[in-house]
């Protein structure tokens, strides 16, 4: 007996194949709409509909004239958000900005690396560009965000942009624009360094947001973490209603 679908079950169909591997080439790839709509006999409307509510998980992403790819963001021990998670590193609020108190860039190696993005794997010989930028909001301690740019994407980067919002100069000057960013909230612990700055003690917790960045082509850009003073740090929650 053929199976009768609705979008809720063809959308949980398409997440178990995502999942096991079954539904995308070795690229990543989906199959095409006509392939899909011949394989599970539904109509266009509930296809188009199971697949945004994909795309909306963040299972899955579109590039404009080539079709839709797996993005799969679940990692183990981690919970999805099924909502756009909002934050304002570059602050702009009542004429008060984020400023970069000090900044530092190094190129390291791949051992040397304080973390690593999700999902992600290197060549033993990439060569990263790390940049280390303590930030202060209204002359008090904010944050401080460690961040690794892939060099061969972005090219060199100049000791001045390190002092206003890094993805404005890529896309400015670079022409580099993200597509959409992977975020991580946990609780760490301050390192000495961290403690000082921020005027606690060490091992006190902070608010740790990591980030994968990535390019409309599904191209992992940069990956970074950004550690807050948990007495100042508020997030909020943003869900778009469809009409």
């Amino acid at each position: 007996m053929t199976q009768k679908w609705n979008i809720e079950s063809l959308a949980e169909d398409l997440i178990k194949r995502s999942k096991q591997g079954e539904l995308a080439n070795k690229e990543g790839k989906l199959p095409s709409e006509n392939k899909m709509l011949n394989h599970y006999q539904v109509s266009r409307y509930s296809l188009r509909e199971a697949l945004n509510k994909l795309s909306k998980l963040g299972y899955i992403y579109k590039i404009q004239g080539r079709g839709s790819y797996i993005h799969d963001p679940q990692y183990q021990g981690t919970s999805a958000l099924h909502s756009n998670l909002g934050y304002r590193e570059d602050l702009a609020m009542d004429g008060k900005k984020i400023q970069t108190v000090t900044a530092k860039q190094r190129l390291v190696s791949l051992d040397e690396l304080d973390f690593f993005p999700g999902n992600q794997e290197f060549s033993t010989d990439q060569k990263f560009i790390e940049i280390l930028r303590y930030r202060s909001l209204l002359n008090k301690p904010y944050l401080i965000e460690r961040s690794y740019y892939i060099p061969e994407i972005v090219g060199d980067i100049p000791e001045a942009a390190l002092y206003g919002s890094m993805f404005a100069y890529l896309a400015k000057e670079k022409k580099l624009k993200v597509s959409f960013i992977d975020k991580f909230i946990r609780c760490d612990l301050l390192t000495s360094d961290q403690a000082q700055f921020f005027h606690l003690d060490k091992g006190m917790p902070t608010l740790a947001v990591r980030d994968d960045s990535y390019l409309r082509e599904g191209q992992l850009m940069a990956f970074s973490k950004i550690s807050y003073d948990y007495r100042d740090r508020t997030l909020y929650m943003h869900k778009k209603i469809d009409e």
